[in-house]
């Protein structure tokens, strides 16, 4: 397989003017995809796919609003790894706070 990495140049800010942005917008993704994969496993010992108390409990949600915010967490995690087709991304930003 041939590489397929793109390094960001920041040496040159005179002439890249946007590299360090670009390069802070890959940091937070990818900071937000693994903080993603570390709540959806804790997620995923707090709930047997009927009852969400606990999961409700220990992130601070709403009663009954934890089947639907571990779906947007599930989802935007799968929409981040091509494993789904959705929006979950911008509906937790949306959705949740």
């Amino acid at each position: 397989m041939a590489s397929d990495f793109i390094p960001i140049n920041v040496n040159n800010p005179t002439v890249a003017t946007q590299a360090n942005l670009l390069k802070q917008y890959v940091g937070i993704l990818r900071s937000a995809y693994e903080i993603g994969q570390r709540v959806r496993a804790l997620m995923l010992h707090m709930h047997d796919g009927v009852t969400f108390t606990e999961l409700e409990k220990q992130f601070g949600l709403p009663t009954g609003k934890g089947n639907v915010v571990f779906d947007l967490v599930n989802g935007s995690i799968g929409a981040m790894e091509s494993t789904f087709q959705n929006d979950d991304c911008k509906q937790i930003t949306e959705q949740l706070g």
